[in-house]
């Protein structure tokens, strides 16, 4: 199982909300301005773990400069694969996949539930494992991960009950092999 997350609504928080946690966070996005985005230690370490397991996708609307801003992506969780600006983009082991660049352009999804589709199918055939979607909004093509995992502007327990349902999924699938 390969997860794709939308990281910015289901994993990442702004500093306020960092410096409000009842848990320890840990900065995980910083440009020219300062700090932006901030994530759970436990969450930090899930994130090695599924990486390093070539398991985890991040899924951003972003596009390829702001992404560097992203140091957790390219230090702690280097991962196999990142979807940037909603799907247009997509990183392969932190580089422009051209072949993507070629395959969206010969495909043309119109929509973004299309593009988010068609790139779910690219990373799958990569990767050769299924998809299952932790976005905000459903993709009919792909499974998604069950609804009450996302805590609305709760980033603390989104990614807390995201990577314990993918744990438990991935110990199940194991188990079935």
């Amino acid at each position: 199982m390969i997860l794709v997350s939308q990281v910015e609504t289901w994993l990442f928080m702004d500093q306020t909300r960092a410096d409000a946690a009842d848990a320890p966070t840990i900065l995980v996005e910083k440009d020219a301005s300062g700090a932006k985005s901030f994530t759970a230690m436990r969450t930090l370490f899930q994130l090695k773990k599924w990486t390093g397991q070539r398991r985890f996708v991040p899924l951003l609307s972003c596009d390829e400069t702001a992404y560097r801003a992203y140091e957790v992506f390219h230090v702690d969780a280097v991962p196999p694969f990142a979807i940037l600006d909603s799907g247009r983009v997509l990183l392969k082991d932190n580089e422009v996949d051209a072949a993507y660049e070629v395959a969206l352009d010969d495909a043309a999804p119109k929509t973004y539930g299309e593009r988010l589709a068609f790139v779910a199918d690219y990373v799958e055939r990569a990767l050769g494992e299924t998809v299952v979607l932790a976005i905000d909004e459903p993709v009919a093509s792909h499974p998604q991960v069950p609804e009450d995992v996302f805590v609305p502007e709760n980033v603390m327990q989104t990614s807390e009950r995201l990577f314990a349902w993918a744990n438990r999924q991935q110990t199940e699938r194991d188990e079935v092999k």
